[in-house]
């Protein structure tokens, strides 16, 4: 991947190779979630670029390519080569839903890679039985051509968004809608979520993290309960659990100020020298 430098953002056709970066600084690098894009960490990007770190964020090979069958071990070593190509040796890596599934993965295969974990809707446990089924249900009616049908990201919505978004902020819901709706590959969603739903509990492994992590859940998560959250942040030696009242699964884009104070505060102790 080819990446632009210095508060340039790179917009080849479509999403493909396309990523953002702003300032300058420690390197805090960004994995969105299923559905979303780059462009979901915009708040943060432009909150730490300000603070004098250098604040990426890519799209996974879901938007950059030919959508295909992936593991989460395949995001890793994404992710691996992703830090070559930018030159970076170590980072803070944050990851949001399936960016935080691999970013657990990648702490335990290249910890001398990190200075530190951001873990935003995420959680190093298993999903129920009847959990899988059901995804499994709606994601199989992703394996048509063109983009997410406008009905599975109408019903896909309310588990992305809090119930105090979809009350309060239509806005905010619509335009990740319709970006699902009209630019956002089907099978890409299809083969992303297969990548994660049948993934292994490694909250045992947990104990080998040795890199400081910040876990960031929304109260009102409801694909991700809050207590599995705990439950990862409880297992990991150095954790710090901040819970985000009135907001979803994309705490993030739901409250903003909220989850950039506390990566603010997480970034400030850390050694990034």
């Amino acid at each position: 991947m080819i990446c632009a430098r210095n508060n340039r953002e790179n917009t080849a056709v479509g999403y493909h190779e396309r990523h953002i970066e702003r300032g300058a600084g420690p390197a805090v690098v960004f994995s969105h979630g299923t559905l979303m894009d780059a462009t979901m960490f915009d708040p943060q990007l432009d909150h730490l670029a300000e603070r004098g770190y250098r604040a990426i964020a890519c799209n996974s090979r879901v938007l950059t390519g030919e959508p295909a069958a992936h593991t989460l071990g395949d995001l890793v070593e994404d992710c691996r080569a992703l830090l070559d190509n930018f030159g970076i040796g170590k980072c803070v890596l944050a990851g949001m839903s399936v960016g935080g599934f691999m970013a657990l993965e990648f702490a335990l295969a290249y910890p001398e890679r990190l200075s530190g974990l951001i873990l935003i809707a995420a959680t190093s446990k298993d999903y129920t039985a009847e959990e899988r089924e059901a995804f499994h249900r709606q994601f199989d009616k992703l394996d048509v051509d063109g983009m997410v049908p406008r009905d599975f990201a109408e019903w896909v919505a309310p588990f992305c968004f809090g119930e105090t978004t979809l009350a309060n902020n239509k806005p905010l819901v619509d335009h990740w809608v319709e970006r699902w709706s009209t630019t956002v590959p089907a099978r890409a969603v299809l083969h992303q979520g297969r990548s994660w739903l049948d993934k292994e509990d490694i909250t045992g492994r947990l104990a080998a993290v040795r890199v400081p992590a910040l876990a960031v859940h929304g109260v009102e998560d409801v694909p991700l309960p809050i207590d599995r959250a705990a439950a990862m942040a409880d297992a990991l030696p150095d954790a710090t659990f901040e819970r985000v009242a009135r907001a979803g699964h994309s705490v993030n884009l739901e409250q903003p100020a909220v989850v950039n104070a506390a990566i603010a505060r997480f970034l400030g102790r850390l050694d990034l020298s």
